[in-house]
């Protein structure tokens, strides 16, 4: 049987509360009572799910990360959602917004990202499959398990993607240092696709070009620029701010 480990507390929760498969809670011997290991036990008991507690030094033998807080839950490993079924979702909405990572690699920055998108309850992140990080456990962590409540999307060409997302009406904006513009000055109303890029490449040549338009994030100081799951919050909470939805 595969399975993957999900680690620390809140994202042991979080991936209890989702819709993957959980086969196994390993829980250390000894810990000192936390609201939120109540609430993972009860999440437990909930699933009907065996309970093993291991005494600390086995369950660190077990754990991939020091991040493990004493729990680890085995799941079936992280399924992700088709294009197809996004668009088909996009389809019908009016106000759409989907965020796709083009050459993103770190697995904290994807992780990052995914917890803002969830954060700010946008539709899909989409991710291309190869030259990207995809998600992992460490990814899972590094999102506080944000990334069991949002849908996520590989697909194999980005470009292609934009152009059919361009064909459902979303305004296809691109995050890049050289651009004229600031997100701030950016109309991002209406249906949108933010598309962001990895920090020493930024986005690809096609990509970039197939954007409909690009914004960058004011710098102030001496660094150039921030990295990509900073400039990411930024953006799509602006995106937030200019719809009013905060």
């Amino acid at each position: 049987m595969r399975y993957e480990q999900v680690e620390g507390r809140r994202a042991v929760l979080e991936a209890l509360r989702g819709r993957r498969a959980a086969y196994e809670l390993l829980v250390a011997e000894g810990m000192q009572p936390a609201r939120i290991l109540d609430e993972i036990m009860a999440a437990a008991r909930e699933r009907r799910l065996g309970v093993t507690h291991l005494p600390r030094r086995e369950i660190e033998r077990l754990a991939s990360s020091e991040n493990h807080q004493g729990v680890i839950l085995r799941v079936e490993p992280y399924r992700y959602a088709t294009f197809k079924r996004v668009y088909q979702e996009l389809e019908k909405k009016k106000d759409s917004f989907v965020v796709l990572l083009d050459g993103v690699t770190d697995p904290r920055n994807l992780g990052n990202v995914a917890r803002t998108c969830e954060a700010a309850r946008v539709d899909a992140l989409i991710l291309p499959r190869s030259r990207a990080a995809p998600v992992t456990p460490a990814v899972f962590h590094s999102s506080s398990g944000a990334v069991e409540n949002l849908t996520i999307a590989t697909v194999p060409n980005l470009t292609s993607v934009i152009r059919e997302l361009k064909k459902l009406g979303l305004w296809v904006v691109g995050a890049d240092a050289g651009a004229k513009q600031t997100c701030f000055e950016s109309d991002l109303t209406g249906p949108l696709a933010l598309v962001m890029g990895s920090e020493g490449e930024g986005l690809h040549r096609l990509v970039r070009e197939t954007c409909d338009t690009l914004v960058r994030v004011p710098m102030f100081g001496k660094v150039s620029s921030l990295n990509v799951s900073a400039a990411a919050a930024i953006i799509i909470y602006e995106a937030l701010r200019q719809r009013k939805k905060l």
